[in-house]
């Protein structure tokens, strides 16, 4: 009998200990995002490392200490996020560690595995800056792939093809001899990105105006009839109306 309570009795001492390890390894996280969002990279990352004393498999632990590493150890903060094995996110900022160490192609392909629209934009501008203007459509054209139909990235996906119009117009400039090949490009994107966000009121603009500009005069007006009913005396789209001959609906009284 003495035996089998004394037995129990480490039992629960062991698992105390381990909630204790546990919640203090969580208390050291939580301060070091706190230090982290004050911009002291530094005790941030001396907080994260005495918790993974306590924890050394968080992967909680081992993202934020990347992230603390980031700017100072690119090559480490790589190695932390491996580590941490935390799903696109992690992936997400492998392409971020990437980025820094130079290799601009390793970023690219976690980018689009991360499925990390907004970051994969922003290496997009930089190649379409730089007269890249293929380049960069087809990267944004690959991450349409990668987002599928899924109904919870729909918006991202808009927004891809939303970019897709922008760099066409782009490309357009840049390229003059296809101009006509990128406007209708740029169209159908539009078209695209308005029709899996019907009530986005900035895609539907662009195609209207990509229409009146460079392709279906009647289709234009339809569209920037549907941009002021949604936006009531929408001035893009009212003057837009007036320049084609079209009148705009007058208030009700």
């Amino acid at each position: 009998m003495r035996i089998g309570v004394i037995a129990v009795l480490l039992v629960v001492l062991v698992a105390g200990a381990i909630a204790g390890r546990s919640i203090a390894a969580w208390w050291f996280d939580d301060i070091g995002n706190l230090a982290l969002a004050r911009g002291d990279s530094s005790g941030a990352l001396a907080l994260f490392e005495r918790g993974l004393v306590l924890k050394p498999d968080s992967r909680l632990l081992l993202e934020d200490r990347g992230r603390a590493l980031l700017d100072r150890d690119p090559a480490a903060a790589l190695r932390s996020f491996e580590q941490a094995r935390c799903g696109p996110p992690c992936i997400a900022e492998m392409g971020d560690a990437e980025a820094r160490l130079g290799n601009a192609d390793a970023a690219v392909a976690d980018y689009l595995d991360a499925k990390a629209a907004v970051r994969l934009a922003a290496v997009v501008d930089r190649i379409a800056a730089s007269g890249g203007y293929e380049e960069a459509i087809a990267l944004e054209q690959a991450l349409t792939q990668r987002l599928g139909d899924s109904i919870l990235l729909r918006a991202d996906l808009a927004a891809t093809y939303a970019k897709i119009g922008d760099l066409s117009i782009g490309a357009a400039l840049n390229t003059p001899a296809r101009a006509a090949e990128y406007h209708r490009a740029a169209i159908a994107a539009y078209d695209r990105a308005s029709g899996l966000a019907p009530y986005n009121e900035g895609y539907l603009l662009s195609y209207a105006t990509a229409q009146a500009k460079w392709g279906d005069k009647r289709a234009a007006k339809s569209a920037f009839h549907r941009v002021l009913a949604l936006h009531p005396h929408q001035v893009d789209a009212e003057r837009a109306l007036a320049a084609l001959g079209e009148p705009t609906p007058r208030p009700s009284r």
